[in-house]
């Protein structure tokens, strides 16, 4: 059997059957692929009492399997119909049915003929009423669709904006048959159909419902309902968070960010989608489907007569006793409210004898368990008044269906001329089984990985190079070293993994300043200290006031012209640290930004230690020659006993001081230790002939109770030959080289 599923102009679902009513009480046999089995009474009357009737259903060449579809099924207690598998009640048994088991069901053929034989018998005042769709081809094993697949997490939490891939090649179908259709529906208003694989963006925050209907090759539809769920993330609050703001530079300012996330609610709620038009054709039972999803999971009708308040219906029809319609559950359980009675009675206000397609007006009908004031057809007769009536079957018919999922109402005309319209259906269920309304809310941690700061330049969030910080990351200090715009972002990720970013824009004012000295040790020469000042984009020198300062006495240094950027220093006995001070007026504004600025200058004062300890204990690791840095193209070697090199440094003006770690750079054989013991130095000074030269070395024990530099030359001790016994000064263009030589123990213990 081929059940063909298709959308049609409003929406809804019809399950096409072609048909031709074919009363069982009419014939013994009968060949045709399309067609209904209905009672003796057909779409006027239920059957009798005492009947006792066969039929062989066959299928019409060239096919070879017979299906019949169960639209209505209510026999009474007295009533059976059993159905075997062949041309004759000979043939073995399938089964015999009562009440309304059949209904919503396919009985199909498996012999070799194709035939179905159907025996119905009815008891001494029996009545009730069936009718099944006869279809000839392979019954459908439904496919299921499944989308992603069995361990994805559900709901998919999501972004505003983010792009997400929906794969449905994961759905299965009969052995044999493939998938051939894909129809999605997003939940969002967007359908698409064609692909097993999509991907799509939701632009609004919410929970949406993603569905996919599928097909396969025998035009069989899946039966699942997928309600694949997305959770796309609110956008948060940032009230609290620091704004654009102005400061000085080097100054420290808080920065704070705050982000809360906004809760979504959606109440349960339904779509009752828009008329159905039901025409005067017996080829068609027509279907519109109802879907929940906001019960809790795995919810079921415990007592229908309690939990269903009413099924409604707002129709306009011609003739009620053309019609059946039955409510269908998720699971395929099914309640039939009306199964044909009341020939002529108008439903609504219908258009009586109308060709075309043109709607009267709708009435509300329900049909609730408490009812006590009969059926459509107790009250048949005229129109139909609006209101509440009892169901054809009991409502206990639905008890055990799922709450969630697609509910559907099935609309079957079994007799010709008259036609209709349903503008509206729903299912009302108790109170007590809503839930909550439904809602989330995306959250925000305190952690560094959640909510934290960045700018262009890291070093200006103070926090950075504390590697042991595992604070707050949200609030933070700042301190700018340089003026001119700033831009800082908080970043804030919540638990769907949405990013969102806050600039704040700070603008920093202030002045910088390089000082350097000319030259840089006092030696008795004039010293000159230059202040070059700079700052933004409308910075002018004549907004500041500036003032300079030392760290020692007064008496000791002697600075001229220290009212410009360019003053003389004429006396210094001491290292002395230089401060320029600096207030600055930011233009427009009586704001001041106050900076310092520092300058060391030295004397010519160098000390070479005689001992140190490489062992990386933090303590005199390394043997540093403190003041030589001054000396522009000094130079330093480091031998050992044996006149090989160990260690060498020429002084350019922008290195520091010459320091040795107690390793050698060998060419072939890379760094190596070296060894404890004693080493000699040879340090060569250039200095100007007027320069003042302290240098402070060690003096060596000569054995006989004195102490003398000469002492230390590795000559006195039979070592290598090295001039290096006295002090030597020589000059050359201007320059004076002093050398000092003498020993070093290396101790690692």
């Amino acid at each position: 059997m081929k059940k063909l599923i298709g959308l049609i102009s409003f929406g809804f679902v019809a399950l096409i059957a072609s048909s031709q009513e074919v009363s069982i009480a009419s014939t013994n046999n009968y060949t045709a692929c399309v067609g209904a089995l209905v009672d003796s009474g057909m779409s006027a009357s239920d059957y009798g009492s005492n009947e006792n009737h066969t039929i062989t259903w066959c299928p019409e060449a060239p096919e070879t399997i017979l299906n019949l579809y169960w639209v209505v099924f209510n026999l009474d207690a007295n009533s059976t119909i059993s159905i075997y598998d062949g041309n004759s009640n000979a043939e073995p048994l399938i089964g015999t049915y009562t009440g309304t088991e059949l209904q919503s069901l396919d009985i199909t053929s498996t012999n070799i003929t194709g035939c179905l034989t159907v025996e119905f018998i009815s008891g001494a005042g029996s009545s009730g009423n069936f009718g099944a769709v006869a279809s000839c081809g392979e019954p459908c094993e439904k496919p299921i669709a499944i989308i992603n697949w069995i361990d994805d997490v559900q709901p998919v939490k999501a972004c505003i904006g983010e792009e997400l891939t929906f794969n449905s090649t994961y759905s299965t179908a009969a052995e044999g048959q493939e998938i051939v259709s894909w129809d999605w529906d997003l939940g969002d208003g967007t359908t698409t159909s064609g692909e097993p694989i999509i991907t799509h963006t939701y632009s609004q925050p919410g929970l949406y419902i993603l569905d996919l209907d599928i097909i396969d090759s025998n035009d069989c539809p899946n039966q699942n309902t997928v309600d694949y769920q997305i959770l796309v993330s609110t956008e948060p609050v940032f009230d609290g968070t620091t704004t654009d703001f102005s400061m000085c530079v080097n100054e420290v300012e808080d920065l704070v960010g705050m982000v809360e996330g906004v809760q979504y609610i959606a109440e349960p709620s339904v779509d009752f989608g828009d008329g159905l038009y039901i025409p005067d054709d017996q080829t068609q039972c027509f279907y519109s489907e109802l879907t929940f999803t906001s019960f809790f999971p795995g919810s079921e009708v415990i007592d229908a007569n309690a939990d269903i308040l009413n099924l409604f219906i707002n129709f306009e029809h011609s003739y009620m006793g053309d019609l059946t319609i039955t409510f269908i559950c998720p699971n395929g359980q099914s309640i039939q409210v009306h199964s044909q009675g009341g020939a002529g009675t108008y439903l609504g206000e219908p258009i009586d004898n109308d060709a075309g397609e043109n709607p009267g007006i709708g009435w509300d009908y329900y049909w609730e368990p408490t009812a006590t004031n009969g059926t459509w057809e107790a009250n048949a007769g005229g129109t139909l008044p609006a209101g509440a009536y009892e169901s054809v079957q009991p409502f206990s018919n639905l008890n055990g269906c799922p709450l969630n999922g697609t509910w559907e109402i099935e609309v079957c005309d079994l007799w010709s001329i008259d036609n209709g319209f349903i503008f509206d259906w729903s299912i009302q269920f108790a109170p007590y089984l809503y839930p909550e309304a439904i809602s989330f809310t995306p959250t925000f941690g305190p952690e560094c990985d959640s909510t934290y700061w960045t700018t262009d330049d890291m070093s200006d969030i103070l926090f950075v190079n504390d590697l042991d910080y595992d604070g707050d990351c949200s609030s933070v200090e700042i301190n700018p070293t340089t003026v001119g715009p700033h831009t800082f972002v908080f970043n804030a990720i919540n638990d769907f993994g949405c990013h969102y970013e806050v600039p704040v824009d700070v603008e920093v004012y202030g002045v910088m300043s390089s000082l350097t000295a000319d030259p840089q040790q006092f030696c008795g020469e004039p010293v000159t200290i230059e202040a070059n000042l700079f700052g933004g984009d409308d910075f002018n020198e004549a907004d500041c006031d500036f003032t300079w300062s030392w760290n020692t006495s007064s008496s000791s240094v002697t600075l001229e012209d220290d009212d410009t950027l360019e003053p003389t220093l004429t006396q210094m006995d001491d290292i002395t640290e230089f401060t320029l001070d600096v207030d600055y007026t930011i233009p427009g504004t009586s704001n001041v930004c106050s900076n310092n600025f520092n300058i060391e200058i030295e004397t010519c004062e160098i000390t070479i230690p005689n001992i140190f300890t490489p062992n990386n204990d933090g303590v005199n690791d390394r043997w540093t020659v403190d003041g030589l840095a001054g000396f522009n193209g000094s130079e330093v070697y480091v031998y050992d006993r044996w006149g090989v090199e160990m260690f060498s440094d020429i002084i350019d003006l922008t290195d520091p001081d010459p320091s040795w770690d107690g390793k050698i750079q060998s060419p072939a054989f890379g760094e190596i230790v070296a060894s404890p013991g004693i080493y000699y130095y040879v340090i060569r000074v250039k200095h100007s002939e007027n320069e003042d030269l302290i240098a402070v070395d060690q003096y060596c024990d000569c054995g006989d109770g004195t102490f003398a530099i000469e002492c230390c030359c590795p000559c006195n001790d039979g070592g290598f030959s090295l001039d290096c016994c006295s002090n030597d000064i020589s000059t050359s263009n201007g320059l004076t080289t002093t050398s000092y030589t003498g020993t070093i123990t290396l101790m690692r213990d």
